[in-house]
């Protein structure tokens, strides 16, 4: 009985911590803690909150360089570097050092050895200029405070023609809606290419002319 309490009650303070940072995000852009890295890289979670369609869309492809900003746990980024293989490589940014230890761990369980982490801040040039073929945010731009800053620096990292991929979830504390990316995405120097999906999980693409 006294085990039972216990894990009810430690439930019940992972809800409240939850909740508490989803309206605290509401206020003050604020990036999802290392703690709750569980709920992105649950396979259970996995299956409502869109990253086989986000991959699906990201279409990538052998040999490709891409580039993750807040890729947090690496629940996009390890398939990613996957997909664009031994040939090819995947770097994340990621602001929070739990987090990018987290992915580290979790990319050496995988065997994944194209994965690079940088620990830094998205809105600071981290990558040489024009050596990525994408790059791409999953809710993520609204976790981020100068989302402009962020874009420009995903901009100089895009090789022209180059693609910028922004994906939101209408679930997420931070939910950009699809008018918000693309007025940031061109005001920055993006052209939209193509708007897939509906509100609730959009994928924006973006070109590097």
């Amino acid at each position: 009985m006294q085990i039972m309490w216990l894990f009810l009650g430690l439930a019940a303070a992972l809800v409240a911590f939850g909740v508490a940072w989803r309206l605290a995000s509401r206020r003050w852009s604020l990036p999802c803690p290392a703690l709750l890295a569980w709920s992105l890289e649950n396979p259970i979670a996995q299956r409502f909150n869109g990253t086989k369609v986000i991959l699906d869309r990201l279409d990538l492809r052998p040999g490709q360089t891409v580039l993750e900003l807040g890729p947090g746990p690496g629940r996009l980024l390890i398939p990613a570097a996957k997909l664009v293989g031994r040939d090819g490589e995947a770097v994340g940014i990621e602001v929070q050092p739990a987090m990018a230890e987290r992915l580290k761990r979790r990319a050496n369980q995988a065997g994944v050895t194209n994965l690079k982490v940088i620990l830094g801040d998205a809105t600071e040039p981290h990558v040489p200029e024009a050596s990525f073929d994408l790059v791409f945010l999953c809710a993520a731009l609204g976790e981020i405070p100068d989302r402009i800053a962020a874009l420009r620096q995903g901009f100089r990292a895009l090789k022209p023609g180059g693609v910028l991929s922004v994906s939101e979830m209408f679930g997420d504390p931070h939910y950009q809606s699809r008018t918000v990316v693309q007025r940031l995405a061109e005001d920055v120097g993006f052209r939209l290419q193509s708007v897939r999906g509906g509100w609730w999980l959009f994928t924006a693409d973006f070109v590097k002319p």
